[in-house]
């Protein structure tokens, strides 16, 4: 996937070439036929309807492309090209309320096809919307939506907004980095260098097969920004880099003693404290890899207990299955979970089991 274009409070950065080192020069069409626009962004469930991310130009013909969010936490998207008017909307369900909210906006103007989707990226529902008749981006109206300009809007809501020339996926995605050791059989291997058929060990000294490995390239900001899990802390015999949506296996007396279970899932963005764990200096844009096994099973990660990915009953879910990063994989061969038996902890809660290991 190629990320072209990344901007937040701090900076903003358009390279056509795309934002992970390419240095190609590549011509960049007038017109994107194609592409994904993503944010990420608090939504407190405001009463009044506000602009998260938007680019307004009235020269040489009145044009917009505005996200907005709506009273109880939906997501309003407009594309105004001269007369034409796209709007598609989606109300959040629940409290309208989210810690975070993740908006996808994808088009594919040559199959008269385009998506609106909303997700937590802590995990849960993901909504989505099919956008009718949609009109292609102009490449300049979207370097200004990057770079930032006059004539662009940006909420303080939003923690990052990114450009892409090719369709994001939506759902579960992976959240290790491709460099992270992972035990199997014959010792420990890279998660990037992990294929179908391979095998792996579980937490429980169990050999169960890799059904599928699934990869992906995302801004380096937000839900995907690199958690370093420093060593010796979490069992590790090294430092790895996760997202902070890979959830941890915590076991011991004090996860028995505070909440009377054997073992608690807690997500590494919960445990970043500056000595357990800290953000990880990155580029524009990160890859992840994760496993897929036959039962959800639990991973050994330099010494670390880490969930495998959890795709859930996806399978039985043609749309969900065909936006996901599992898109090209056929039902029948996905198995699958059942709910996460463990509990996951809240970030206090989280916050006191560490201190209570480090006392």
């Amino acid at each position: 996937m190629s990320w072209i274009g990344l901007t937040d409070h701090q900076e903003g950065r358009f390279a056509p070439s795309g934002l992970n080192g390419d240095r190609t020069k590549m011509p960049l069409p007038k017109l994107l036929h194609r592409g994904t626009v993503m944010l990420e962004t608090r939504v407190p469930g405001q009463i009044r309807p506000h602009d998260l991310l938007g680019i307004s130009h009235q020269f040489p013909w009145p044009r917009d492309l505005v996200f907005r969010a709506i009273p109880g936490g939906g997501i309003a998207m407009v594309h105004r090209h001269n007369e034409d008017v796209i709007h598609t909307a989606r109300q959040w369900s629940g409290d309208g309320r989210a810690h975070s909210l993740r908006v996808t906006y994808a088009w594919d103007i040559p199959t008269g096809w385009a998506r609106l989707a909303l997700e937590q990226p802590e995990g849960g529902q993901t909504l989505t919307a099919m956008v009718d008749a949609p009109r292609p981006l102009i490449a300049n109206d979207m370097r200004d939506l990057m770079l930032g300009s006059e004539c662009r809007s940006l909420s303080k809501d939003v923690l990052f907004g990114a450009l892409s020339t090719d369709i994001a996926p939506v759902g579960p995605m992976p959240t290790l980095h491709p460099a992270t050791p992972i035990a199997t059989p014959d010792g420990y291997r890279n998660a990037g260098d992990l294929q179908r058929g391979d095998t792996v060990l579980t937490d429980c000294d169990t050999i169960v097969p890799v059904l599928n490995v699934v990869r992906t390239r995302v801004p380096a900001r937000g839900s995907f920004a690199p958690v370093r899990l420093r060593a010796p802390y979490f069992g590790l015999t090294r430092d790895i880099i996760v997202a902070p949506e890979q959830r941890l296996v915590l076991q011991g007396s004090e996860v028995e003693y505070n909440f009377g279970q054997e073992a608690v899932l807690v997500p590494a963005r919960h445990v970043v404290n500056g000595a357990a764990a800290t953000w990880a200096a990155s580029c524009a844009t990160v890859e992840y890899v994760q496993v897929v096994l036959p039962g959800h099973e639990v991973l050994i990660a330099a010494g670390c207990a880490v969930e495998s990915l959890y795709i859930g009953r996806i399978r039985r879910d043609e749309v969900r299955l065909a936006a996901s990063v599992l898109s090209d994989v056929p039902s029948r061969l996905l198995p699958e979970h059942a709910k996460p038996f463990h509990q996951v902890l809240r970030p206090f809660e989280a916050i006191t089991l560490l201190d209570q290991r480090a006392a």
